[in-house]
């Protein structure tokens, strides 16, 4: 037998293989089909599920590990509030007092609402408690409280006052 004739008997052994597959795929069942789609479809769905849940988990721990970092912290901006509240007040100190504001607002670090505002336990530390009235006003913030996006990171140290 020549080249020729076994390349060409290759040739055929593939082409009829090919052919052979195309009839076992095109042989599915309507009902196999279906379900073998409907498997695909939920997993795809539990896998999207699954990067969004482990996507949550990461940011919920860069706002643990951020919290973690700033309790170590406030000691240091409570102390830089006092010496800003001194009469005179050294330049050094009012120039550190905004690099740690200016620090803290690009880590997205607002304050915890403080004189004036409704009393709030979620976010407020009661220390005393003034008045017979129903609605409870923050009379005065002892010591500030802070909270990242909407996660509260320290509560505000308040006097309450009831009208």
């Amino acid at each position: 037998m020549s080249k020729k004739d076994t390349s060409k008997n290759k040739k055929e052994s593939t082409k009829d293989q090919e052919n052979s597959n195309k009839e076992a795929v095109a042989s599915v069942p309507l009902e196999d089909y279906e379900k073998i789609k409907d498997d695909y479809l939920r997993l795809a769905a539990d896998f999207d599920n699954f990067k969004k849940r482990i996507e949550k988990e990461k940011e919920q721990q860069l706002l643990g590990t951020i919290s973690l970092v700033l309790a170590g912290l406030f000691p240091l901006i409570d102390n830089l509030e006092i010496a800003m509240n001194q009469e005179k007040t050294p330049k050094e100190i009012e120039a550190l007092h905004k690099l740690v504001t200016a620090f803290l607002e690009g880590l997205s670090i607002s304050e915890v609402p403080g004189t004036g505002e409704n009393f709030d336990p979620t976010h407020h530390e009661a220390i005393e408690h003034t008045g017979e009235g129903e609605k409870e006003i923050v009379k005065e913030v002892l010591r500030k409280g802070y909270k990242i996006q909407d996660k509260l990171i320290r509560p505000a140290m308040v006097k309450v006052s009831s009208e």
